[in-house]
């Protein structure tokens, strides 16, 4: 018997990813190797993932393997050489973004007294709907209502039902394929079917099975790591749908919502739970417990469902609610809202309802520029489930679709079957539209389990992606298969990344003409498809009219190509400064690639984050980039801004950038650019707001906020919303005559502007003091000095009935705002 102690470093403890790390160099040996948590008394099988996981080891724990058997020795000197050369860096930090309740609620909602209760927005949304409550599956009380059964018969039934599990999980089409091919993996795991057959005192199946969940969760349970504890509902609800095979019928009443509903689960939501639920009335979910990396957030994110979680107190208040509003953008579950609460939810529906009215002809449209020229808004996404979402939004196709979710955290490469059904799922969700797939881009920075590659000097310049095919050639070729095969559901652009050379264009042409062929042979459709390769690499430049014989389009990865041709890598602090697109020589190198492959006769397009930033845009579309790629949040403003460029100006703009001496004067003659482009009077007629029956100062100046945000004069309505009441504690605005000032000045304010509400009623504004008129100011940073002259001149004004008379009269915002603009010398 050997034995190997050690400290775990990982950030994260030992979870999946490091598991399987384990488990790869562990399988190969016939001696028997079991990880001991020595700081928790706790140990597992090294050969089983689930085993270690629900070992709880996280960082800084004492840990051993206990090595016993025939090739103890070998098994030993492969376990010291990974602990000592890899195991530090196997795993990178995990990034958590959830946000916590204490970021303040918009101002309307504090002065609104309403009874609400706060938790975790993990998928942002506003909704609106009667509580529907669902309480977690008790399988321990499920079993207790079931006939005993002898031990040959219950291991026969959970056979059956972990096969017909399993075979379900395959199988499914309910657009979650990568959610539910993780459980899959959980599912196959030897530790999961060897525990589920272990409980021999269990009187019948269903007891087996609620003992499996508090075997595997326990630990998990107890873990500090938020991403091991979540873990513990996939396994719920895989055990869930084993006792539901089991019994034949579902475990809980199959609850389908016919009015809009807010759903509340005590605990945790589980996927299957999610899917079974899910149609348009799903307005929002809340639940008790959870976090980002769980599988339910995921989904709801995929989907648009606003999801609240970490709401834990005040139970009783939530259950007796009749009605609710869920903010989980603000973290805010109101019940029972009040008069107050619903007119907030009015005002903020109508102001969503109006942001999504001015951009909704852009939605099914390619845009073109002011002088007429298309431009394609294309989407970047990570998962199959993602597709429908994008296109709900407005995405002219997908620019890249990054295939290494279905390869990561797992032991095993995805097998062409489960590639193909994932692919063909984003194509037909595309009908017709662009759709570019991106071969595996791994190893290298980007190391997968089942690679088992070796640590490099520097992973960036290393052995990564294509460099890594001919070697992997199964799983290239596999992967390949699956594209090709999914090109007859539409036409498919397959992207290859990280290619320098000549020779790496000529091989990838030879090898998807052989599948291709291969393919034809066994009688399987091919259909339309198109192979590119990314530019990243600055030697691709000079490539691009010999490469033009062999493929059919590039796509600049600007991400990684800044790194490249700057020698610098973005997540270093010490070189952090260097990476910076905005530099005058490698917009030139943007522009050559662009023109090199034009004239070669190649499609080209941008998929970095590069094509999401708006004071890029006039640069692009100045080089001549006219198929952009982005994350889905940045397709309607960047649609919105491209409407305002004019080429020629654009590519007048480039030229001086490129003459510039710095990343800090192009941003300045982009921004001078830009302001030009867009540039917005302080008075507007879109800023006068007539005859308006409002019922509490708070509404009025919501009004007036939210209409600055649908103009798009402020970052945020309800940011600009709180700088106003922060200068409203400080003195009242109402200065007699009927009339109120509310003014700030705000970083948020993109536009400074000149608001008017003329009401229908008197409004009381404080102190006793009645308002008929709201004449709001609100006053950007830059033009902080103009902000006390145009409140004095204007104060000075209203002395005067002449001046304020036509304000109560005037039938249009137009003439309004043309008596303001002469009055006040605008």
């Amino acid at each position: 018997m050997l034995t190997l102690n050690f400290i775990c470093t990982l950030p994260n403890g030992i979870h999946a990813r490091p598991a399987s790390e384990i488990e790869q160099r562990t399988q190969p040996f016939s001696a028997s190797i079991t990880l001991i948590n020595l700081s928790k008394k706790t140990q597992a099988d090294a050969k089983s993932v689930l085993g270690m996981i629900g070992a709880d080891i996280t960082n800084g724990d004492s840990c051993q393997f206990l090595i016993e058997g025939g090739d103890q020795q070998a098994a030993f000197e492969v376990l010291q050489a990974f602990m000592r050369d890899e195991f530090a860096d196997c795993d990178e930090p995990l990034a958590f973004s959830l946000e916590t309740h204490s970021q303040p609620l918009p101002v309307f909602i504090e002065h609104a007294g309403a009874d609400y209760v706060r938790g975790n927005g993990v998928s942002k949304g506003i909704g609106r709907g009667v509580p529907v409550h669902i309480d977690c599956v008790d399988l321990h009380e499920l079993s207790r209502h079931e006939p005993a059964a002898d031990l040959v018969h219950q291991h026969q039934q959970l056979c059956d039902a972990w096969v017909l599990t399993k075979n379900m999980l395959a199988e499914s089409d309910s657009g979650a394929a990568q959610v539910l091919a993780a459980q899959l993996k959980l599912l196959s795991d030897p530790a999961f079917k060897s525990c589920l057959l272990s409980h021999t005192s269990a009187r019948n199946a269903l007891q087996a099975i609620a003992l499996t969940v508090q075997t595997l969760s326990e630990s998990l349970l107890k873990s500090s790591s938020q991403y091991l504890r979540e873990r513990v509902i996939d396994i719920r609800d895989l055990c869930q749908s084993i006792a539901a095979n089991v019994l034949g019928r579902p475990l809980e009443i199959q609850l389908t919502l016919t009015e809009d509903s807010i759903v509340i689960c005590s605990g945790v939501l589980t996927p299957g739970q999610f899917l079974r639920l899910r149609n348009p009335h799903l307005q929002g979910i809340v639940m008790g417990d959870g976090g980002e990396t769980s599988h339910t957030v995921i989904l709801a994110r995929s989907f648009g469902v606003p999801l609240l979680c970490g709401v834990t107190q005040s139970e009783a208040l939530v259950r007796s609610a009749s009605m609710m509003i869920l903010d989980s953008r603000h973290g805010v579950l109101v019940a029972n809202p009040n008069a107050a609460m619903e007119s907030w939810y009015r005002l903020e529906t109508e102001k969503q309802q109006a942001i999504t009215a001015r951009s909704a002809s852009l939605c099914g449209q390619q845009v073109t520029t002011v002088d007429g020229t298309s431009v394609s808004v294309l989407a970047n996404i990570a998962l199959a489930v993602e597709a429908q979402e994008v296109f709900s939004k407005g995405a002219d196709g997908v620019g890249l679709f990054r295939t290494e979710m279905l390869f990561c955290e797992r032991s095993l490469p995805p097998h062409e079957e489960e590639q193909y059904q994932a692919y063909s799922e984003v194509l037909r969700a595309a009908k017709g539209k662009k759709i570019t797939i991106r071969t595996l881009d791994i190893g290298g920075d980007k190391p997968c389990d089942f690679l088992d590659l070796p640590k490099e000097e520097n992973p960036f310049l290393g052995y990564r992606a294509v460099r890594m095919y001919p070697q992997f050639h199964e799983i290239f070729t596999t992967q390949a298969r699956a594209l090709l095969r999914s090109s007859a559901v539409g036409p498919l652009n397959i992207m290859v990344p990280m290619v320098a050379t000549l020779q790496e264009i000529q091989w990838l042409h030879t090898q998807f003409q052989h599948v291709t062929h291969t393919l034809q042979q066994e009688d399987i459709s091919v259909g339309e498809w198109h192979l590119g390769i990314m530019v990243e690499v600055p030697s691709t430049l000079y490539l691009l009219e010999k490469a033009a014989k062999y493929l059919d389009f590039v796509s600049i990865g600007s991400n990684d190509l800044t790194q490249y041709f700057l020698a610098c890598d973005r997540g270093n602090p010490q070189v952090r400064h260097l990476y910076d697109y905005r530099n005058p020589t490698f917009l030139a190198l943007m522009r050559d690639i662009t023109q090199r492959a034009q004239a070669a006769g190649l499609a080209i397009s941008l998929c970095g984050e590069m094509a999401a930033d708006k004071q890029m845009l006039p640069l692009l579309i100045g080089m001549g980039l006219t198929q952009l790629s982005m994350a889905v949040g940045a397709i309607t403003p960047c649609k919105e801004a491209l409407t305002s460029l004019d080429i020629a100006q654009c590519q007048q703009l480039l030229e001086t950038a490129i003459a510039s001496e710095s990343g800090e004067q192009v941003l300045e003659l982009v921004e001078q650019f830009m302001r030009a482009q867009s540039q917005k009077t302080v008075l507007a007629a879109e800023l006068v707001l007539l005859d308006k029956s409002v019922s509490s100062k708070e509404e009025a100046i919501k009004l007036l906020t939210d209409n600055l945000e649908v103009q798009q004069r402020v970052v945020s309505g309800a940011l600009v919303e709180r700088a106003i009441w922060d200068r409203e504690a400080v003195f009242s605005t109402a200065l007699g005559f009927s009339v109120a000032i509310p003014h700030c000045k705000s970083a948020h304010v993109l536009h400074s502007s000149i608001s008017l509400l003329r009401l229908n009623a008197p409004l009381n504004w404080g102190e006793d003091v009645d308002v008929n008129l709201v004449i709001m100011l609100t006053v950007s940073e830059q033009e902080q000095d103009n902000h006390m002259k145009i409140f004095s001149r204007l104060a000075r004004k209203l002395m005067h009935s002449e001046f304020r008379e036509p304000l109560h009269t005037l039938s249009n915002a137009a003439a309004i705002t043309e008596l303001l603009a002469i009055e006040l010398a605008l």
